[in-house]
């Protein structure tokens, strides 16, 4: 009688552990009603869900095409986003095994202003002041380090390590700045940079939806803008999306075994962007310029 209970128990928690949900995450992490282009593909990550069928109910929101990845943990989903859409929470459905989970996708509404408060182009007559975030000025000490990322450098007599700076010690700044003359803003990257060494330039993410909690984070980043807008300036959002760091989750668990530029050996990029634009440059240098790593912690996404 008691190796039947145990038995049942053992069968009982088997069944309670595969009805747990599955962690998954969705890139991008949300979208927006009222685009131009109705079309959108959006990427989920999460243990063995390429084995599961998937659907939507939403109104104005059609489940067009869902598209395996070589490796079992992806799924691409495209999604068409009709111009009667509304801002809500879109439930995509996983089923798999008999077992259902629901992935909430938000919505949002676009928000007012564009081309007038803000999204006003750059011009000749703008003065562009580029800032390093890390180096400029630190508005918020509890940031300087984050428990559980990688670098946890922080020394201002080396080039090599952090400093500190944040976007909170932009904001302080602005009435500084805008004394100069300063009429646009160009930060450096202010995405995760969740790496090793070097991490306070910004061009290695390991997040493209996240900003650096180093720089305080999404809240600080709006913030920032809300304030830049305010006051009738501009601000340049720089990215680089060529190549990511090896610490990105596409890199440690590649969708497709092309997902990366990949070479015999080691190939960095020559830097040499001549060979894009000369007619009579070979073939071989341009293919080592495109594809070529940018460093050997920064691999080459293949576009």
């Amino acid at each position: 009688m008691k190796k039947i209970l145990l038995l049942c128990l053992v069968l009982n928690a088997g069944i309670f552990v595969s009805a747990q949900s599955t962690e998954i995450n969705t890139y991008p992490t949300h979208w927006w009603v009222g685009m131009k282009n109705p079309a959108l593909q959006v990427m989920l990550h999460g243990e063995n869900i390429g084995k599961s069928d998937f659907s939507t109910s939403y109104t104005g929101v059609k489940l067009q095409k869902v598209v395996k990845a070589e490796n079992p943990n992806y799924v691409f989903i495209d999604l068409l986003i009709a111009a009667n859409a509304k801002p809500g929470i879109v439930i995509i459905k996983m089923k798999s095994n008999g077992i259902s989970q629901e992935i909430p996708f938000s919505l949002k509404p676009r928000r007012m202003g564009k081309s007038s408060s803000f999204a006003q182009g750059v011009t000749s007559k703008d003065f562009i002041y580029l800032i390093m975030p890390d180096r400029f000025s630190n508005g918020d000490e509890s940031n300087d380090r984050i428990a559980g990322m990688r670098d946890q450098t922080l020394r201002r007599d080396t080039v090599f390590n952090r400093h500190g700076g944040d976007l909170k010690g932009i904001t302080n700044k602005l009435d500084y700045l805008q004394s100069l003359g300063v009429t646009t803003l160009w930060l450096n990257p202010v995405l995760e940079n969740d790496r090793v060494n070097r991490t306070e330039h910004g061009y290695a993410f390991t997040d493209h939806y996240k900003v650096d909690a180093r720089l305080g984070g999404d809240a600080a980043y709006k913030n920032l803008i809300n304030a830049v807008h305010a006051k009738g300036l501009k601000i340049i959002q720089d990215a680089v999306y060529n190549h990511v760091d090896i610490h990105h989750v596409t890199v440690m668990d590649q969708p497709m075994k092309d997902w990366l530029h990949q070479w015999p050996d080691y190939t960095n990029t020559t830097y040499k962007d001549q060979v894009l634009f000369d007619p009579y440059a070979s073939s071989i240098d341009r293919k080592i310029m495109e594809d070529g790593w940018f460093t050997k912690e920064m691999p080459d996404l293949n576009q």
